[in-house]
């Protein structure tokens, strides 16, 4: 709209010049059409900023809706905010379940970070880190473990020198 008022305000030389923009200004319509897909694109850039804030920018990222039964198998860092109904194995990645997320049977990686429910067996090959909202029921295998106040812990404890 602003182009039209330019058009009316404008001297009669510059008019005829303007004319000639007048039949593209009625086009912007089409082109404005072509901005809805670009605006239709702005959901994507969101969905890196959760990413990127789970430290995991370039993991895999299991969503809150997403249920999986059966074995997932990371080669790279993997957040979960789903429920896994199977094992993990993610030996050489580190592993974090969200406060929104479960994983029941086993889990397998370098580092895993609990903020949600896990029953089962963790197996970390480096550090175990249960956060307040932590819930773990069953065992768990680490070199290092840190048990935040608030997790709730129901589990056999085994420090492994691997």
């Amino acid at each position: 709209m602003r182009k039209r008022a330019v058009a009316n305000q404008a001297s009669p030389p510059h008019a005829s010049h303007q004319h000639q923009l007048a039949p593209p200004v009625e086009p912007a319509t089409p082109s404005l059409r072509a901005e809805q897909p670009a605006k239709a694109s702005l959901p994507t850039a969101p969905l890196v900023a959760p990413t990127q804030r789970l430290s995991a920018p370039d993991g895999s990222l299991i969503g809150e809706t997403l249920r999986i039964a059966g074995t997932v198998h990371a080669r790279q860092p993997l957040v979960i905010h789903g429920t896994i109904e199977g094992d993990v194995e993610a030996t050489e990645q580190p592993v974090t379940i969200t406060e929104t997320g479960g994983v029941s049977r086993r889990i397998e990686a370098r580092l895993i970070s609990v903020a949600g429910r896990v029953e089962g067996l963790l197996v970390a090959t480096d550090q175990a880190i249960l956060l307040p909202s932590a819930r773990v029921s069953g065992s768990i295998e680490a070199k290092r473990m840190k048990c935040a106040e608030g997790a709730w812990l129901t589990a056999k404890v085994r420090v492994t020198s691997r």
